[in-house]
């Protein structure tokens, strides 16, 4: 498994709030302007599986890889030859959160994705930083 990304951040707002937005699937082109769409197949729970695009194009299937309600939600996306997965977790920190996302890929072409993705840790930063705006704006 190799770790393309690790972002963190701090913010006023409970760890409720940004559990909630990250399983609202619907709302993540708001604050990942990369995203598309991310759709369920399913009902929202572990294990559930959709599919997600990106605004470049590329459409993918994913699976919900972790799930601990209020604090910790992890997709995981197939990619052809590795599996992308992207944690995000909310941990209370005295009246607001501590914020943690990251990023990991494995898989017989990992390397090569991970190459190809030098973007990622900025992006993700950038969607970080974004939600904490909107939520402490809200």
């Amino acid at each position: 498994m190799i770790e393309l990304a690790r972002v963190t951040a701090t913010s006023t707002v409970a760890p409720q709030r940004f559990f909630d937005r990250w399983c609202d699937l619907d709302t993540h082109p708001e604050w990942a302007p990369a995203m598309e769409y991310l759709r369920l197949d399913e009902p929202f729970a572990l294990g559930a599986r959709g599919m997600l695009k990106l605004v470049e194009g590329r459409v993918s299937p994913f699976e919900i890889t972790a799930l601990v309600p209020g604090r910790l939600y992890a997709d995981t996306t197939e990619l052809d030859g590795a599996r992308l997965e992207v944690s995000h977790e909310a941990l209370p920190l005295g009246t607001g959160s501590a914020l943690e996302l990251v990023c990991t890929i494995e898989g017989e072409r990992a390397e090569l994705y991970a190459a190809e993705f030098t973007d990622i840790s900025a992006a993700l930063a950038a969607d970080l930083a974004s939600l904490v705006a909107l939520l402490e704006r809200n």
